[in-house]
């Protein structure tokens, strides 16, 4: 049998008219395809958006860095203090990336002013889709099938238990809690709100038990008085 080959190319455009390849994946089939060699399979797919996913990344944090050097005050170039080790973890895979440390520019002595754009990873390096789709989930099934299933079809990064579900999804939901519009008064505290009816649907209840035990799923209604 003949071997077929696919290679798959990241061709970053950094500068005009300057273009660089990178190779994130090979694929090799025979001619003859069968059900499991048609297309990409799972782990193929999640290698390929992982690889481009890093390229896109670190060239992204490499041109900021460098962005950043100089001070939109006076323009003048800031005096780098090194590199210090971050991840960003996305939907698309872990990404592991070095940050730049600047010092503050003369002109703004005493003044406190951003000294990279470190601010990206200071609430972890969770990007926002990463964030959404482990919270949405999370708000339909128990934290540990999620996690399961998230890493299963996705290269996602660092959502490999259920305590990192639960925790990122608290974060989520604290967020959340914290929105106000603008316009609207700060809330008066003691103040006897309306009755919220809540739904549990979903839940377990385990018996205290050792095995052979016994757990059912019940479905429940709240409401406060």
């Amino acid at each position: 049998m003949a071997k077929l080959i696919w290679r798959v190319k990241l061709v970053a455009e950094l500068e005009p008219g300057i273009a660089s390849e990178t190779e994130l994946a090979r694929v090799e089939r025979d001619d003859f395809a069968v059900e499991e060699t048609l297309g990409l399979t799972l782990d193929e797919g999640k290698r390929l958006m992982a690889a481009a996913q890093a390229g896109i990344v670190r060239a992204e944090v490499a041109i900021m860095g460098e962005r950043f050097r100089w001070c939109e005050h006076c323009n003048a170039k800031l005096l780098s203090k090194g590199y210090y080790p971050a991840s960003f973890r996305s939907v698309f895979g872990s990404v592991d990336v070095r940050i730049r440390r600047l010092r503050a520019c003369h002109c703004r002595a005493g003044r406190p002013e951003p000294k990279s754009f470190a601010a990206m990873f200071a609430a972890g390096g969770v990007a926002p889709e990463l964030a959404y789709v482990t919270a949405k989930f999370a708000a339909l099934a128990p934290f540990a099938p999620v996690a399961a299933m998230i890493s299963e079809l996705l290269p996602v990064g660092g959502a490999a238990n259920a305590g990192t579900v639960r925790n990122r999804t608290m974060r989520v939901g604290l967020k959340l809690a914290n929105l106000t519009a603008e316009d609207l008064p700060a809330p008066e505290r003691n103040v006897v709100t309306p009755a919220v009816i809540v739904g549990l649907d979903g839940g377990y209840v385990r018996s205290r038990h050792r095995r052979p035990e016994r757990n059912f799923n019940p479905h429940l209604t709240l409401q406060p008085r």
